[in-house]
């Protein structure tokens, strides 16, 4: 290793670029969750504001491993977890007493929630005029949907995305992944990042709005202007794409699936060849897009044909980097592949009673810091006394809010798992 490349790992060692900002996390179930962990791997002390019994969160799902949701483990990194009962006039002022020294707020609850409880943007706004009031709804503020309840399925059918998704045979279908939940957080860690960047400008802080159907909506970027100038509902094609013939699933000589996109004609050409079918290359229902897609049915039943010919490992040998190519891992492939641990994409922490957890890591790496574990998801109220002690209040008054439960610690307050 150059003294350089020695230089460049230790400065990665440093803290956070976040590591200067509080943040108070009124959130619960997916999105909200995923949005302040984003911020909690870049430094940020997420102070996650739970009630007595703790989130929904803890008890969601059927997978409970040591008693603890793998919902739960999968985004609760990086945070310390405090217990206040915000229905009570007092633990409502001690929210409020927390967010006035706060950088940002962040909730996930359904328009008008919170201004229920005097935590609403316009109430801490008067408190902390440099705050930052994170909001992701299902729908968003306004408009006739405003008030429907959502997660990550009905934001997907009501989006759009179910209804682009699936197969003629099988009809409409949700992606596996719940992914208006994930990129609505990501989206919103993003809203909030930008509008800490904003505040050093303006001095003042503002309000960020992201919504599962929005998130949505955006992942439809291409398909709605292809929309516009056909007038036609996509149809539903499984794995293929409407406008590029082939871009699909193929299934090899082992059984296996692999995709295989020809995106150019420049690809077609390369897969003949490689493929030792040169016949494909000069064929005139093949050699550009346009004729592929008219003649999709020979297409596809041509290359299944050639794919069938091999097995999987031997595609990848052959087509990887040459053309777009890529097996279709199944988890128990994808979760051992080297490339995870390339990228960095799983960050594994010891979890007491459970022991190593593998959780998703960041997606984005940077060459000035690493995104540690610094903290595992805890029980409920575990760090409640620490975090109000930090905002200066005595003993005496720690142990009266106890008592009156309007505060809770981890050995008062009920930690709901199964």
């Amino acid at each position: 290793m150059t003294e350089s490349s020695a230089s460049a790992d230790t400065s990665r060692e440093r803290p956070g670029p976040l590591s200067d900002i509080k943040i108070i996390d009124l959130t619960h179930w997916a999105a909200g969750p995923v949005a302040s962990m984003v911020l909690g791997d870049l430094g940020a002390d997420i102070l996650k504001i739970e009630p007595p019994a703790g989130e929904p969160q803890r008890g969601m799902g059927v997978t409970f491993p040591g008693g603890w949701s793998t919902f739960f483990l999968a985004c609760q990194r990086n945070k310390r977890f405090v217990s206040i009962n915000y229905r009570d006039p007092r633990g409502r002022e001690l929210i409020q007493k927390l967010a006035s020294t706060a950088d940002v707020v962040m909730e996930n609850a359904r328009p008008g929630t919170w201004e229920r409880h005097g935590l609403d943007y316009d109430t801490l706004r008067a408190l902390n005029p440099r705050l930052i009031y994170a909001s992701i709804t299902g729908f968003g503020q306004t408009g006739p949907m405003r008030d429907w309840l959502a997660m990550d399925p009905i934001a997907q059918a009501a989006g759009g995305v179910v209804g682009i998704t699936g197969s003629p045979e099988g009809g409409p279908a949700k992606v596996g992944a719940a992914i208006t939940d994930v990129v609505s957080g990501r989206l919103a860690a993003f809203g909030v990042v930008t509008a800490l960047y904003d505040r050093m400008r303006t001095g003042v802080g503002q309000r960020v709005d992201a919504s599962l159907f929005s998130t949505a909506v955006g992942l439809l970027t291409m398909r709605e202007t292809e929309f516009q100038f056909t007038g036609e509902n996509p149809p539903l094609l499984g794995t293929a794409h409407g406008q590029i013939v082939p871009a699909e699933a193929f299934t090899t000589r082992d059984d296996r699936r692999v995709m295989v996109c020809i995106y150019s004609d420049w690809h077609w050409a390369r897969f003949a060849e490689l493929a030792g079918m040169p016949a494909l290359a000069s064929d005139d229902r093949f050699t550009t897009n346009a004729a592929r897609c008219e003649h999709r049915v020979a297409t596809i039943a041509a290359v299944q044909d050639v794919i069938r010919q091999r097995t999987e490992a031997e595609w990848t040998e052959l087509l990887a980097g040459e053309i777009p190519y890529g097996p279709v891992l199944e988890f128990d492939q994808l979760w051992s592949h080297p490339q995870l641990d390339a990228n960095e994409l799983i960050a594994r922490y010891d979890m007491p009673g459970v022991g190593e957890v593998r959780a998703i890591g960041s997606p984005i790496r940077f060459s000035g810091f690493t995104q540690p574990v610094r903290r595992v998801p805890a029980p409920t109220g575990a760090d409640t006394v620490e975090v109000l002690r930090e905002h200066g209040l005595s003993e005496g008054e720690i142990g009266d809010l106890v008592a009156a439960g309007v505060v809770h610690t981890a050995s008062s307050a009920s930690v709901s798992t199964v």
